[in-house]
C-alpha cells in the first residue's frame, strides 16, 4: 500500500501542476481579477521611501490601546468607512526574480498534498469504490477553498471574480488529478491461501 500511497500522490502532483499552469499560463484564469496598480512609478516610489520593512500590511491599522474606549472604535469605524481598505503583502525588494524556484516551491507544495489525499484514499480504499475516490479528492478541494480561499473575499475584499476562478481551478485540477490518483490506490484483492487436498498430494 505504501507504493500506490508514494505513486498516487506524484502522480497527482504532477497532474494538478500542470493543469494549473495550463489555467495560469494558457487561459490567463490565473489573473483573473487582477489589476495593474495606477500611477505605478510614483506610488512605489512613495513606498520605497515610506515602508522600510517587508510584511504583511493592513489599512486602516487598529490601535489596541485605543480600540478598548468607545471614541476609539468609533474613530476607527470613520476610517474604515472613509477608506481605503486592505491589506498588503510587501516586500521591499533588492533581489533577482528567480521564477524557476517559485515552480519548485509551488510542486513541492502540491506534492505534499498530494501524498496526503493518497494516503486518506489508501485508508478508506476498503469502502470506496472509483467513483467515491475521485468524489473524496474533489471534496477535498472545495473544502480548502471554502475554509482558506472564501475568507479573503470576507475579510479583506478580494475580487469575487479572483475567488471564484481561484476555486474553480483548483477544483477542476484536482478532479483531473483525482481520476488518476483513484485508479492507482485502490483495495488490493484478498489473498487467499487454499489448501490443497491430500489426495492430490498423493
Amino acid at each position: 500500500m505504501a507504493k500506490q500511497i508514494a505513486l498516487g500522490g506524484i502522480v497527482g502532483a504532477v497532474v494538478v501542476f500542470l493543469m494549473s499552469n495550463v489555467f495560469h499560463l494558457v487561459t490567463n484564469l490565473g489573473e483573473t481579477g487582477v489589476k495593474p496598480l495606477p500611477n505605478e512609478a510614483p506610488v512605489l516610489s512613495t513606498m520605497r521611501t515610506s515602508i522600510s520593512e517587508s510584511g504583511l500590511y493592513v489599512f486602516p491599522a487598529t490601535d489596541p490601546a485605543s480600540m478598548k474606549t468607545e471614541a476609539g472604535k468609533a474613530a476607527y469605524m470613520q476610517k474604515y468607512k472613509l477608506g481605503p481598505t486592505g491589506i498588503m503583502a510587501y516586500r521591499t525588494g533588492g533581489a533577482e526574480l528567480s521564477f524557476g524556484k517559485l515552480l519548485v516551491n509551488q510542486f513541492l507544495f502540491t506534492l505534499v498534498a498530494g501524498l496526503l489525499i493518497s494516503w486518506t484514499l489508501a485508508m478508506t480504499a476498503p469502502a470506496t469504490t472509483y467513483g467515491s475516490r475521485v468524489l473524496i479528492v474533489f471534496l477535498a478541494s472545495v473544502f480548502g477553498g471554502f475554509v482558506y480561499t472564501l475568507p479573503y473575499w470576507n475579510w479583506y475584499g478580494f475580487p469575487g471574480s479572483y475567488i471564484g476562478a481561484e476555486l474553480g481551478t483548483w477544483a477542476a485540477s484536482w478532479l483531473i488529478g483525482g481520476l488518476a490518483m483513484a485508479a492507482l490506490i485502490k483495495q488490493r484483492p484478498a489473498v487467499r491461501a487454499e489448501r490443497e487436498p491430500a489426495a492430490a498430494r498423493a
